[in-house]
């Protein structure tokens, strides 16, 4: 069976001038390199999220939470119980610490709150602007998304 060849598509490095994205040619190549100017995303900035499995350690294994907030290997976290997780944020007594390797360990004291055994799943919320995190297990993070889903449902059946 005879299939036609299609050529390949490659930009002609001698043309001089461009129009749409910034063209610019790099020293270790003739061809260019395109330069896109994406438009800034619409959703804030202030949230970053992660599901993260707690490991037998009580580790959380995850350095965009641990980057977002600015926190720093060896800071000490305070864990504020809130209704169905635990709310973080830097205390020098605190029991829970960002490890050497920028990961976040939890307490035995605070897993036992959050009823969470290694191999759980656990959802990271962290706030930059105040610069805590809270932790939800995922039984928590099922029912608040049950009850919006309800409450909407509910809504949309009244119209």
């Amino acid at each position: 069976m005879n299939v036609p060849l299609i050529a390949p598509l490659t930009p002609d490095a001698t043309a001089s001038t461009v129009s749409g994205p910034s063209v610019r040619t790099t020293a270790h190549s003739a061809l260019p390199v395109i330069e896109l100017h994406l438009p800034a995303s619409s959703r804030e900035q202030r949230w970053t999220y992660g599901f993260r499995r707690v490991d037998q350690s009580g580790r959380l294994m995850d350095k965009s939470i641990v980057a977002a907030l600015g926190w720093l290997p060896g800071m000490r976290l305070h864990g504020a119980v809130i209704e169905g997780g635990v709310r973080l944020n830097v205390c020098e007594s605190g029991k829970n610490r960002i490890t050497n390797e920028r990961d976040l360990r939890l307490a035995a004291r605070t897993r036992r709150a959050l009823s969470i055994a290694p191999g759980d799943q656990v959802l990271l919320v962290a706030d930059a602007q105040q610069k805590v995190l809270t932790v939800l297990p995922l039984r928590t993070v099922d029912r608040l998304v049950g009850e919006a889903c309800d409450a909407n449902l509910a809504r949309l059946e009244e119209s």
